[in-house]
């Protein structure tokens, strides 16, 4: 090392720059005399001395009476374990610092990134505890039962609560203990990101634990949850199996696009369907609520004059319904919907029926 930084280390440890100097050179000297310690380093003789008497008192050296006064080092032992406990210490506080930092609460910014992926868990714990419409998710089972408490929550304010759930080994999520708190249960065997999306506006997400440098992102925003929702939609969601149904009563969505591709088949077959749309108004922002007859189906990518069902990639373009309702005609759009009256956040079939 060198003497820089072990003069520095030393000021550090609490002795003066005298000390550290008078230090160091009767630890190269050995027994010295004092004023060889003085001429061996940058210390006024005259000041010597007193460094020497302080030291010491410090308990770093001892003083012998000879002719003139000499000093020599003492056994270093006790200085260097409290070296290694102020060391330890001051690591421990700068840990402890780091964590608090990447713990603390997240901004108001529209997009926070952290690397401690468990602030991003905890913070998609409080907002599904706070949602009002919708949840999706994507995780372990264990994140799954770890969720229970607030899922328990959601369900209890009528959310509707989607999981893509990758399981661990011998566990069967048709059986699994935290099914009766999420709405629908998807086994999905590749792992992936863990994904939270909550009434549209907000989303979280942290990679997989393989990454060398983990992070977290958090958003509270109206257009970025909408890539997430894609992504979710097709990628975590669509393309896996149902393990578990707790709908109970009326089937709901929250995805139109679902909505529509479920029930397009018995729609074209002449079914009646009745629906009750919960969501905004397009132009003014303000929450709505519709009850009608669907009357028409309109999605950009074909002729709702086809005999085939729309799948979800000819649905990403526009993808849209008109009711009759009391009021007359009304029409319905998916997330983002601009051209349309309402943009629809929650679907309910409120009963399909056959014409004689």
């Amino acid at each position: 090392m060198e003497e820089d930084e072990l003069l520095g280390g030393l000021e550090d440890a609490g002795l003066t720059t005298y000390q550290s100097e008078a230090y160091l050179t009767l630890l190269d000297m050995g027994v010295s005399p004092a004023v060889d310690v003085a001429r061996n380093c940058s210390i006024p003789v005259p000041r010597i001395y007193d460094v020497l008497n302080e030291l010491e008192q410090m308990g770093y050296v001892e003083t012998l009476d000879r002719e003139t006064l000499h000093a020599r080092a003492r056994e270093p032992a006790e200085f260097v374990q409290d070296l290694h406990e102020r060391s330890d210490r001051i690591s421990a506080v700068a840990d402890e610092i780091e964590d608090r930092w990447e713990a603390s609460p997240l901004g108001d910014s529209k997009m926070n990134v952290t690397k401690r992926v468990e602030t991003v868990l905890d913070h998609a714990e409080d907002l599904i505890r706070e949602a009002e419409s919708s949840v999706d998710l994507a995780l372990t089972d264990e994140q799954l039962v770890a969720y229970e408490s607030a899922l328990d929550e959601a369900m209890d304010d009528g959310v509707v609560v989607r999981a893509s759930v990758v399981p661990a080994e011998g566990i069967d999520l048709a059986e699994h203990p935290v099914s009766d708190v999420v709405t629908e249960i998807r086994e999905r065997p590749i792992p992936g990101p863990f994904c939270a999306l909550v009434d549209r506006t907000k989303a979280c997400l942290a990679p997989t634990t393989r990454m060398s440098d983990p992070y977290g992102v958090v958003i509270d925003d109206d257009i970025m949850p909408f890539i997430f929702r894609w992504y979710f939609q097709t990628c975590l969601w669509a393309v896996w199996d149902t393990v578990s149904c707790n709908r109970g009563g009326s089937p709901v969505y929250v995805s139109l696009e679902e909505f529509i591709r479920d029930i397009y088949p018995l729609w074209r077959d002449d079914a009646v369907v009745s629906v009750t749309v919960r969501g905004t108004e397009t132009e003014s922002g303000t929450d709505r609520e519709v009850s009608g007859v669907l009357v028409d189906v309109q999605y950009s990518a074909a002729s709702v004059t086809s005999n085939q069902t729309p799948s979800l990639v000819d649905l990403s373009g526009q993808a849209a319904i008109t009711l009759w309702t009391p009021e007359g005609r009304c029409s319905v759009g998916s997330w983002g919907a601009l051209l349309e009256d309402i943009e629809a956040c929650r679907v309910t079939v409120d009963a399909i029926e056959w014409l004689d």
